[in-house]
């Protein structure tokens, strides 16, 4: 999870509004805190905060907060607790005279290695955070080592593993970069002096700025008065051990990304009834109704409704001022969260036969109280169906799901979990079908279903047991 955002404008005063704008459009992607750093051309001030944009944002922070050149970023919190010390955009300006700024979208899977071989090159951490560190070695190789920024970004490609999309800036100037696989999204858009980097097109399109192009695996854009720059990575197979190709977080289509947003060359609401198009024409079960679980699951169960001949009906009526318990930090708010999150409109399940849709099943909690909640109201049946595959692995690349042992898919076969969920029945896609949906499945990363992880992950599985044990 988590949204980045950069904003390079040098003709214009200041951006401030440009990126509080693009992070409130991004929110779904983080709600435990934000943040923006700004430039002038000479100088570079930040301000964090925990809390919703709305909230730290609520006004300018002080009247001198102004720049030419930004970056923003709401978190999510996977690597490092919800304090301030790990807010990002982080700043570092202790070793020359020019300061650096970055905010990160992702997860490293050698997070403790490295940052032991920069703690013995001197470097001190305020917090535990994976952006505080890919700055720090940044930082450590240009400034310190004598590399350009450039070359610094290349060498992280190469020694530091994971997902990240990041937005890096100077005080006059923005730079674009992600992983060698290009795990997490990053886009780009603008024209002349003016340019918007995101983690989804939707906060281009509160900006009234159309989507230039999407950074491919490796990719470097940089955006200078000297005009925009872009470097293809130099060797990308070998980058990526042998793989050829992307390794896209296909759980962007399903869950994380906006349905409105583009990602990895399609539009996420098309996906989306695209899959729930294929659990329609796979399903022999009977229905009177096809209820979405909202609001990702939306598309999903229009999709089957269109192609069953079935009505479609919003029987679930979520409060939008309670976040997504998905991406709240632990189970107690999640339980809470599902309780003042949603609420029943009777007449639409009394006496049906409910096809009840989901975007995905992943601790099976929330999924147990709706199934229940629902035929509370008076369904006589209820069908859950799922837009995904079953989730039996971790991921270690940004998505919150610390153990194989909380995973229900990882526990309990298909007939267990419904009975456990208290289901009339239960069907998921199949890994197969998924990629024939998605097209191009070579180009996506489905470890959290198949196990098949592009990035080595035996440091970070490591890590999380241990914290996990502790």
């Amino acid at each position: 999870m988590c949204g980045v955002m950069g904003v390079f404008a040098p003709r214009e005063a200041d951006v401030f509004d440009d990126l509080t704008r693009g992070l409130f459009q991004m929110q779904h992607r983080g709600q435990d805190a934000c943040g923006i750093a700004l430039g002038d051309g000479e100088g570079l001030d930040l301000h964090r905060g925990l809390g919703y944009v709305r909230e730290v944002f609520a006004s300018r922070p002080h009247d001198g907060f102004r720049g030419c050149v930004g970056c923003g970023h709401v978190r999510y919190p996977t690597q490092g607790g919800n304090r301030l010390q790990n807010a990002q955009p982080h700043r570092i300006d202790s070793f020359a005279d020019v300061p650096l700024a970055l905010a990160s979208n992702g997860d490293l899977t050698n997070y403790d290695s490295v940052r032991r071989q920069l703690e013995g090159a001197g470097i001190v951490f305020s917090g535990r955070n994976d952006a505080e560190l890919i700055l720090n070695f940044l930082a450590w190789k240009h400034l310190r080592c004598g590399s350009s920024l450039r070359e610094a970004i290349r060498a992280l490609q190469a020694e530091v593993h994971g997902a990240y999309s990041a937005c890096l800036m100077t005080p006059d100037a923005l730079h674009a970069f992600c992983d060698p696989f290009g795990l997490r999204p990053l886009c780009f858009g603008g024209e002349g002096g003016r340019w918007f980097v995101a983690s989804e097109t939707t906060a281009l399109d509160i900006n009234l700025v159309d989507l230039a192009d999407e950074l491919a695996p490796g990719e470097i854009v940089s955006f200078t008065r000297a005009g925009v720059e872009r470097w293809a990575h130099p060797d990308p197979v070998a980058a990526r051990g042998g793989r050829a190709t992307p390794a896209h977080c296909v759980f962007e289509y399903i869950y994380f990304s906006r349905p409105d947003a583009i990602a990895f060359g399609q539009r996420v609401y098309d996906v989306r009834k695209r899959i729930g198009h294929w659990l329609a024409t796979h399903d022999r079960s009977e229905g009177d109704v096809v209820v979405p679980v909202p609001d990702s699951s939306n598309a999903v169960a229009l999709g089957y409704a269109q192609a069953a001949g079935l009505p479609f009906e919003f029987g679930l009526i979520r409060n939008h001022y309670v976040g997504r318990t998905f991406i709240s930090p632990d189970q107690p708010r999640r339980d809470d969260g599902v309780r003042m999150k949603f609420n029943p409109l009777r007449n639409v399940f009394k006496g049906r036969r409910v096809i009840l849709v989901d975007d995905s099943i992943v601790r099976g909690t929330t999924s147990r109280k709706l199934v229940r909640m629902v035929r509370g109201a008076g369904a006589t049946e209820v069908h859950l169906r799922i837009g995904s595959p079953v989730t039996r692995y971790s991921c270690f690349y940004g998505i919150d799901t610390p153990t194989a042992e909380e995973l229900i898919g990882n526990r309990l076969d298909i007939e267990e979990i419904c009975a456990h969920l208290t289901a009339d029945s239960l069907m998921y896609m199949d890994v197969e079908s998924l990629c024939e949906v998605v097209g191009n499945p070579e180009r996506f990363c489905m470890a959290c279903f198949d196990g098949a992880y592009p990035v080595p992950i035996v440091e970070a599985k490591q890590a999380r047991q241990a914290q996990t044990a502790g």
